[in-house]
C-alpha cells in the first residue's frame, strides 16, 4: 500500500506497480492448465468406458431376449424388466468404482512419495471422503445413464422357440457406440502426440550452458565476515581449495542457478533516456571469476570476469547477447556502460542462458562480479569435474572443513538434475496422458473386437451359406475387415474434426509444434487404423474358418 501511495505522489521519479495474487495461485497456478488437461483426459477415458459398458449391456440384453420374454409371459411388466436391467447396470458400475477406488488409493499414495517430479503440492495428494463420494455418485449416474440404452430396448416380447435375433436398430446403436469410442480415442491420442512432440522439442533446446559433468552445492558462509576485505579473502581461499582438488576443471560462485529463483534490476544504457514504462530490466547474477567456464557458458566477445575485479578496480559487468542487442542494437556493446546498481563497463558478452524455463527465451541477463559487491550470504559453488559427483562432494567437504567448519552441509546437485527437475512437470503430464491414451486405445480396440465378434456370431448361418455357395475364406475376411474399417473410418473422421477444435486449448502448453501439426495427426490416425484392423482381424479369421455344414445344422 505504501508503494502505491509513494508512486502516486511522485509519478515522474518513482513508479511502483505491485501485483497481488493469492499464495495458492502463486504456488500452483502455473500448473492449473495441465491439471485441466488431465481432467479432460480422464473424462474422455470415462466416456469410452461408458460406451463399452453400454455396448456390452446391449449385447447381453439381446442374448437374454428369451429369458425376458418368459418373465414377461409370467406377468413381469415392462417397467419391472427395465428396473432389473438398470439395477444390474448400476451394480456393475459400482463394483468397478470400488475396484477403481482401491487402485486410486494405491496410485495417490505412490504419487505423494515421488521425488523425481517437481510438482507443486504433490506430497499433499491423498484420497479424501469428498473424492470417494464423488466417485460413488459418478458410478451410480454412469450405471443409470448408460444402462438406459439397453433398458429401453426391452420390447413387448413373446416366447419363441428359436434363439434370439438382433435387429437393425441394435446394430446401429452398437456401431454408433464404437464410432464414438474411436472418435474419443482419436482426440486423446492426438493431444498426447502433440504433447510428446513438444516434450521432445523442449529436450532439444540449447540451454546456453553445459550441464554434463557439472554440479553445485550451497556454501553460504557460517563464519563472521564483517568487512568486504574479509569476505573477498574468504572467497579467494574457498575457490583456491576447491580448484586444487584432483579432477576439478573449473569452479565458480553464483547467487542463483539457472532454472531456479530469479530477480531483475533496472539496467539501461548509460546516457540513454527511457520512459518509466520502457526502462529496461535484466536478470542479475552475482558471480565470481571462472563461473562462466564452470557452467559451460560460451563467451562470445571480450573477456570473462577475473579475480582482480574487486572493490579496488573499475566496476565491470558481463551481459548476454539479448541484452547487448536490446541496449545497443546497431553497435558493439563492448566498452559501453550499463546503469545498474552503479555504472558498469561491459567487458564481455556471453551466450544466452535459459534461466526461467526451457520453453521461455533468455531475456536480458547481466553478471556482476561478487568481489565488487563485497558481501553476500547466498552462494552456490559450481564445480566442473571429471570425478563422480558423490566422490567430489567428499573431496570438497574435506577441503573446506578447515576454512569453515559449517561448510558444506548439503549434497552436490548435478546440473543435469536441475534441468531434469525443470522439465519434470511436463514429463509428468506426458506420462499420465500417455497412460490414458494407451488405456483408451485398448478400450477402443476391445469395443471394436466385441462388436465385430458379436456380429460374426449373429451372422454365422449367413456366412455358412455364403461359403457353401462358393465364397472363399479370403473374401469372408475381406468383408468383415471392410465392416471394421468402415466403423473406424467414420470414428476417425469425427475424431479428427473434434481434435482440430480441442487441441486449440493446448496451444499454451505446446512448444515447437502447432495444434494442427499434420505429422502428429497422420501418425495417430495410422496407429488407430492399425489397431482397428488388428481388432477386426481376429473375428474375421474366425469367421473364415466356419464350417458351412456345421453352421447350417446349428440353424
Amino acid at each position: 500500500m505504501m508503494g502505491w501511495r509513494y508512486s502516486a505522489a511522485n509519478p515522474k521519479t518513482n513508479w511502483f506497480h505491485p501485483q497481488v495474487e493469492m499464495l495458492r495461485t502463486h504456488v500452483s497456478g502455473t500448473f492449473k492448465p495441465a491439471l485441466t488437461v488431465l481432467a479432460i483426459a480422464v473424462g474422455v477415458v470415462m466416456l469410452i468406458v461408458c460406451a463399452n459398458l453400454s455396448n456390452l449391456l446391449l449385447a447381453r440384453s439381446v442374448t437374454r431376449q428369451k429369458e425376458l420374454a418368459i418373465r414377461s409371459a409370467l406377468g413381469a411388466g415392462r417397467e419391472r424388466l427395465i428396473r432389473q436391467i438398470l439395477t444390474e447396470s448400476i451394480l456393475l458400475s459400482c463394483c468397478g468404482a470400488a475396484l477403481g477406488g482401491a487402485l486410486a488409493w494405491a496410485g495417490t499414495t505412490g504419487l505423494a512419495h515421488l521425488t523425481s517430479f517437481h510438482i507443486p503440492l504433490l506430497a499433499n495428494v491423498h484420497l479424501d471422503l469428498s473424492a470417494l463420494l464423488f466417485t460413488l455418485l459418478l458410478a451410480v449416474v454412469t450405471g443409470l445413464v448408460f444402462g438406459l440404452v439397453p433398458a429401453w430396448q426391452v420390447p413387448k416380447l413373446a416366447v419363441s422357440n428359436r434363439g434370439s435375433t438382433d435387429g437393425r436398430q441394435h446394430q446401429w446403436i452398437r456401431g454408433a457406440l464404437v464410432v464414438s469410442e474411436i472418435a474419443f480415442a482419436c482426440v486423446l491420442m492426438v493431444g498426447t502426440g502433440l504433447l510428446i512432440r513438444s516434450f521432445l522439442h523442449v529436450l532439444d533446446v540449447n540451454l546456453g550452458f553445459q550441464p554434463a559433468r557439472a554440479a553445485s552445492i550451497r556454501v553460504d558462509p557460517t563464519i563472521k565476515l564483517d568487512t568486504a576485505e574479509k569476505f573477498n579473502a574468504h572467497l579467494t581461499e574457498l575457490l583456491r581449495r576447491v580448484r586444487e582438488i584432483p579432477g576439478v576443471e573449473a569452479a565458480g560462485l553464483t547467487d542463483c542457478l539457472p532454472l531456479g529463483r530469479n530477480r531483475t534490476w533496472g539496467a539501461g544504457a548509460r546516457g540513454t533516456v527511457y520512459t518509466p514504462s520502457t526502462y529496461p530490466e535484466a536478470f542479475v547474477r552475482i558471480t565470481s571469476d571462472d563461473y562462466i567456464r564452470a557452467m559451460g557458458i560460451r563467451l562470445v566477445k571480450g573477456r570473462d570476469l577475473a579475480a582482480t575485479d574487486d572493490l579496488k578496480s573499475a566496476p565491470v559487468i558481463l551481459i548476454n547477447q539479448t541484452m547487448a542487442r536490446t541496449l545497443w542494437p546497431h553497435e558493439s556493446a563492448l566498452g559501453k556502460f550499463v546503469a545498474a546498481d552503479k555504472d558498469r563497463q561491459v567487458v564481455g558478452i556471453v551466450e544466452d542462458v535459459h534461466h526461467l524455463a526451457l520453453e521461455q527465451g533468455a531475456g536480458n541477463e547481466m553478471y556482476i562480479p561478487i568481489r565488487q559487491i563485497g558481501d553476500y550470504n547466498s552462494l552456490n559453488l559450481v564445480v566442473r569435474s571429471k570425478v563422480d559427483h558423490a566422490q567430489l562432494a567428499g573431496s570438497v567437504r574435506r577441503a573446506l572443513l578447515p576454512l569453515d567448519p559449517g561448510l558444506p552441509n548439503e549434497q552436490f546437485q548435478t546440473l543435469d538434475e536441475i534441468v531434469d527437475s525443470a522439465v519434470s512437470p511436463r514429463r509428468f503430464i506426458v506420462m499420465l496422458l500417455s497412460g490414458f491414451a494407451v488405456f483408451a486405445l485398448i478400450l477402443a480396440s476391445l469395443g471394436i473386437y466385441a462388436v465385430i465378434s458379436y456380429s460374426v456370431g449373429q451372422r454365422r448361418a449367413e456366412i455358412g451359406i455364403r461359403m457353401a455357395l462358393g465364397a472363399t475364406p479370403g473374401k469372408v475376411q475381406a468383408g468383415i475387415l471392410k465392416q471394421t474399417l468402415r466403423l473406424a473410418g467414420i470414428g476417425l473422421l469425427a475424431g479428427t474434426g473434434l481434435s482440430v477444435v480441442v487441441t486449440q486449448s493446448l496451444r499454451g502448453m505446446l512448444f515447437g509444434v502447432t495444434p494442427g501439426d499434420p505429422e502428429t495427426f497422420a501418425a495417430m490416425i495410422m496407429v488407430l487404423v492399425g489397431v482397428a484392423a488388428t481388432a477386426g482381424y481376429v473375428p474375421a479369421l474366425r469367421a473364415s474358418r466356419i464350417d458351412p455344414m456345421a453352421a447350417l445344422r446349428a440353424e
